[in-house]
């Protein structure tokens, strides 16, 4: 799962109520492009259905105004998984599954371009056999192959470790292990086109359709660019079992050799790639010219980061740009419904709105109380009145962290906290022994009720601080504003912050998720917040490889309670998918793990 967007990834049955229409030019609300996810990973066995990209028209250049810049090329370790950098990847690294809108639903498919199938051969063991097709190549023209299989795997399932500044064992990858922990062993054959893995008796993984793929937060890197640069010589002559100086050397390139951007690594294996990025205000994107499918339609993306809604809806009505993907805001939202010449999509999605508390620091780690006053006086209410309803009229608090209000599974877990209950607030300090001091700050012993929530910089982020500042002030707690511009690139994943307010994008694929809440030491690589919880890390594990659907569900559900429960994470609200663009240019939408906005770039055509 990726930090968001608005920080900085897999769709379930047809399920409840929340539903947004995308409404089209003019006001009119053209379709239900917003409907409820849909995907059940059903009984193993079979072969999903592929994904053939279009044969389009040329359309030349196409910028994008997006809201945060590309950061890495390597966005699959703990160090960098950012949202904003998976817009750009999402059409250059491969995947062997991929999503697409139908229906308005995300449904997961097989990357016909890449694949020519993945079928699972036997549930006793859990066999998946994955064949590439035999033309893909890497832009270099090395071919896409059981190696770059192979490195995923090894960087998820290395025993070899390093010890994390505050001195535990940590793995020198950097990676989740996740779902390929499961795999027994991992078999090249075909000339290395086709890869078998064999997964552990007993330990199937329901979510497969995540490992090396975009719906798992995930994606193949060029294995043979990785041997170059090491001199290791066969990549899958490396075991998950060694620790010596080759798997050092492996790890050490596979974690900072892949960073930023340098062209002569950051290889592509879709239909564009990356020819020029400041990793800050614009990356560009062009036509693969290996890429062995049809043609993109557009020949050339630029994509320019804009943190500002309004600003970038003005580049959209000034034409500098001719797509924007920018938060959801309410002005921008009637501004643009209300002209024909712009098309706007809006969809309630998988991406959420949180605040997290650092359970690391003795005032939350200590006070459970604390966490919870915090979580009574929090006015969810109020920040969907005044910042969500606009765009989507149907919104409410979220309930959960582990399924969001349109999947099926959806149970609201907090519904008895995050009111703007002063009263209640106060009473669970007294009732621990706090004591309100002559400031109106509650207090006990060394502890103060006072904690910096730190965010990005972003307008909504900044008046959702307000919004909470309000309530919890009265009740005796006090909040204190913590922006900056790199927080979500750089404080979140280093855990310096008090608490942090974020958002995750989500996945349909809830074992994508456990990376975020699971211990570190069992593969928590995502847990920013140092959450460590036994119960739950055992309870998602063991969901992760329940095979049936229904019992998943119960189960997932049974984890989301345990998180309630220790209240170190706080659910605010469903983030709305939006993107606008100008109406000659389509068809424009938007699936967070798919890369967002652009996950569809390679069919945009001209009207």
């Amino acid at each position: 799962m990726r930090r968001s967007k608005a920080v900085s990834a897999l769709a379930l049955l047809t399920g409840a109520a929340l539903v947004l229409s995308a409404c089209g030019g003019g006001g009119s609300g053209s379709g239900d492009q917003g409907g409820p996810q849909d995907l059940d990973p059903g009984s193993i066995g079979g072969q999903d259905e592929l994904l053939k990209r279009p044969k389009v028209e040329d359309i030349g250049e196409i910028a994008v105004a997006v809201e945060e810049g590309f950061h890495n090329y390597n966005n699959n370790i703990g160090a960098t998984n950012n949202f904003s950098s998976t817009i750009a990847l999402s059409n250059v690294q491969p995947s062997p599954y991929v999503t697409e809108l139908v229906d308005g639903k995300v449904v997961i498919k097989i990357d016909g371009d890449l694949m020519e199938s993945i079928k699972v051969t036997s549930s006793d063991p859990q066999t998946i056999e994955w064949k590439v097709q035999k033309a893909a190549v890497w832009s270099d023209g090395e071919a896409i192959d059981c190696d770059d299989f192979h490195l995923k795997w090894l960087a998820a399932t290395s025993k070899a470790t390093t010890k994390s500044e505050s001195g535990e064992e940590a793995s020198i990858f950097d990676s989740s292990p996740t779902g390929y922990e499961n795999i027994e062993k991992l078999e090249c054959s075909d000339g290395d086109k086709t890869i078998t893995t064999t997964f552990f008796k007993d330990k199937a993984f329901a979510d497969y359709r995540g490992l090396f793929s975009q719906p798992g937060s995930d994606s193949l890197l060029p294995a043979h660019v990785l041997e170059q640069k090491t001199g290791v010589s066969d990549i899958t002559k490396v075991a998950p079992s060694q620790n010596d100086e080759t798997v050092k050397k492996v790890a050490e390139f596979y974690t900072t050799g892949w960073l930023g951007f340098d062209a002569a690594v950051a290889l592509s294996g879709g239909p564009y790639t990356i020819t020029s990025s400041d990793l800050k205000d614009q990356t560009v994107l062009e036509r693969n010219p290996k890429w062995w499918g049809n043609p993109g339609g557009p020949s050339k993306v630029i994509l320019k980061t804009n943190t500002d809604a309004q600003s970038a809806a003005q580049q959209l009505q000034n034409k500098e740009v001719q797509v924007i993907a920018p938060q959801a805001d309410p002005a921008v939202a009637q501004q643009l419904r209300g002209d024909s010449a712009f098309e706007v999509y809006a969809a309630g999605g998988q991406t959420y709105e949180h605040v997290d508390f650092n359970m690391a620091r003795p005032l939350f780690k200590e006070n459970k109380d604390l966490r919870l006053a915090i979580a009574q006086c929090f006015d969810r209410e109020s920040l969907v009145e005044k910042l969500i309803a606009d765009v989507d009229p149907n919104a409410k608090p979220l309930g959960s962290l582990t399924f969001q209000p349109n999947e099926v599974g959806y149970e609201d877990h907090y519904g008895d906290v995050g009111k703007g209950d002063v009263a209640a607030a106060k009473k669970t300090l007294e009732d621990g022994g706090w004591k309100q001091g002559a400031d109106g700050i509650y207090t006990k012993g060394e502890f103060r009720a006072s904690f910096k929530l730190g965010h990005k910089i972003v307008q909504r982020r900044s008046d959702t601080v307000r919004i909470l500042q309000d309530k919890c002030k009265q009740a005796g707690i006090e909040i204190v504003a913590d922006q900056a511009a790199d927080f979500n690139d750089k404080r979140l994943p280093a855990s310096e912050f008090d608490a942090a307010l974020f958002a995750w994008v989500g996945q349909p694929l809830k074992a994508g998720a456990y990376g975020n809440y699971a211990q570190k030491a069992k593969g928590g690589s995502g847990n920013y917040n140092n959450y460590d919880s036994a119960a739950l890390t055992e309870k998602w594990a063991a969901a992760n490889g329940e095979l049936d659907y229904q019992k998943r569900i119960t189960m997932m559900n049974e984890a989301d309670k345990i998180m309630r429960d220790d209240l170190h994470s706080i659910p605010l609200f469903q983030l709305t998918d939006f993107a606008a663009s100008s109406a000659d240019i389509g068809p424009i939408s938007y699936i967070g793990v798919g890369g967002g906005v652009t996950w569809n770039v390679y069919a945009w055509q001209k009207k």
